[in-house]
């Protein structure tokens, strides 16, 4: 009986003792965070998840993919913050950080379902989201290498309800318009067609925004053209 006494009373101390141990690992990581140590901080928290075993601690595998992220270890922080998305913690936000440190890695395709899933997943806090997939359009639009990829690009941008899509109605306006350009006058029918897709867009630039100069001065140089 003593026996079996002391061996619970070994196994009780061995367990506060690995609590302790744990829960000193979480408290020097956090010390490291607020010093901004962030490869410290890293460390710490990785050391108490695989103590723990256990990624139920939400606030600290958001606070290491944060650090893994700030530290450039974008493979961990993408782990970790899918895992916080996993976790459902802090949603918006670890949708946008994972988003991020996908496009760090050149995963764009990756990038764009992960901020498709994040606005569907959050529809009254994803503003964040929206424009960081409108912004990920409109520059692919502006590196694209034909005419139509960019057109469907910028249409893309547009079509999110964001800060860019006026910018992104603009630029299609000038693509059609650049596109009119080629064609005038040797096909003036062909080139009137893009033109007219140009004034259209361009005027939903303005009923956004009535004093967008760029559009109405565009729209003042097609009609001098075709008269």
């Amino acid at each position: 009986m003593k026996k079996l006494i002391l061996f619970i009373a070994v196994c009780f101390c061995a367990t506060s003792l690995f609590a302790q141990s744990a829960e000193e690992l979480k408290n020097a990581g956090n010390d490291a965070l607020r010093s901004k140590d962030y490869k410290t901080a890293l460390e710490k928290y990785e050391a108490f998840l695989g103590a723990e075993d256990t990624f139920e601690d939400t606030a600290l595998v958001f606070n290491a993919a944060y650090c893994a992220n700030k530290s450039k270890d974008y493979a961990k922080a993408e782990k970790y913050f899918a895992q916080s998305v996993a976790n459902n913690y802090k949603l918006s936000k670890s949708y946008q950080y994972l988003a991020l440190v996908l496009k760090k890695q050149k995963k764009y395709d990756e990038m764009v379902a992960t901020l498709n899933k994040g606005i569907e997943a959050c529809p009254t806090k994803n503003k964040k989201l929206k424009a960081s997939l409108a912004k990920h359009y409109f520059s692919a639009a502006q590196k694209a290498n034909n005419f139509e990829k960019s057109e469907d690009l910028y249409k893309k941008a547009a079509g999110i309800e964001s800060k860019y899509k006026e910018t992104a109605l603009l630029a299609l306006g000038q693509l059609y318009y650049n596109k009119g350009a080629e064609f005038w006058p040797a096909n003036q029918p062909k080139a009137k067609s893009y033109f007219e897709k140009s004034t259209n867009t361009l005027n939903d630039v303005l009923k956004m925004n009535p004093g967008r100069k760029e559009a109405s001065d565009l729209i003042a140089t097609i009609k001098g053209l075709v008269k």
